[in-house]
């Protein structure tokens, strides 16, 4: 397993809050708790984005616990996280049956132009990153989809005007620790990132944008 260093540009402090204590109760704290009451946006409605846009060969970007990847049929799965810990207990989830490889680098590290997959997710990983570099990053991962792959996935992004006061504390406060940052992400963010390809669609459900787009064949 590869491994790289740390990217002033990646997580701050949020990539080193995962561990093994913190792994055991997002499932329930993040996916269950804030999802709903929060953000407003239910962890079922992202398995079934997960779940409409997985290709056979995907790559993963900030899997997390595993939950999503545990929940779709990709036969080949492909992990990259700056933090071991949370590799390690995607792959433990996963379980048996598939073939998994995991890269343990920078999100803004390259991965070789060589390396293409069918579909490419990042879940609730941007809104962790700070500055306008994510969105460039965003954009170069295009080169890493075969002819008609999709890169797709959700962040929370602000919306002051739908947003709950329990959710606007909640989001300040982590940008203010490190745990965010997206104080400055907006839609148009998101949108000229995926500006150029094919079948771009982002929606606003709460606090959460959801987004897919395919290269086109």
């Amino acid at each position: 397993m590869p491994t790289g260093s740390a990217d002033h540009r990646d997580r701050g402090a949020s990539s080193g809050i995962y561990n093994r204590g913190t792994l055991r109760v997002y499932d329930v704290g993040v996916l269950g708790v804030t999802n709903t009451l929060f953000w407003r946006c239910p962890t079922r409605t992202l398995v079934d984005h997960y779940r409409s846009h997985a290709g056979p060969a995907h790559l993963d970007i900030g899997p997390g616990t595993g939950y999503f990847l545990e929940r779709i049929d990709s036969p080949w799965i492909t992990m990259v996280d700056l933090n071991h810990a949370s590799l390690a207990a995607a792959e433990a989830r996963i379980g048996s049956g598939k073939q998994v490889e995991r890269i343990q680098q920078s999100f803004f590290a390259p991965l070789g132009d060589e390396r293409q997959f069918d579909s490419i997710g990042l879940n609730f990983l941007l809104h962790c990153i700070p500055g306008h570099a994510k969105w460039d990053r965003l954009a170069e991962l295009r080169r890493h989809l075969r002819p008609g792959g999709t890169v797709f996935g959700s962040t929370v992004l602000p919306s002051p005007a739908t947003a709950n006061p329990a959710a606007r504390l909640l989001n300040r406060t982590y940008n203010r620790v490190g745990v965010f940052g997206n104080a400055e992400d907006t839609m148009a963010d998101l949108d000229a990132a995926l500006a150029g390809m094919a079948d771009v669609r982002t929606r606003q459900v709460g606090q959460v944008a959801l987004f897919s787009a395919r290269r086109p064949e």
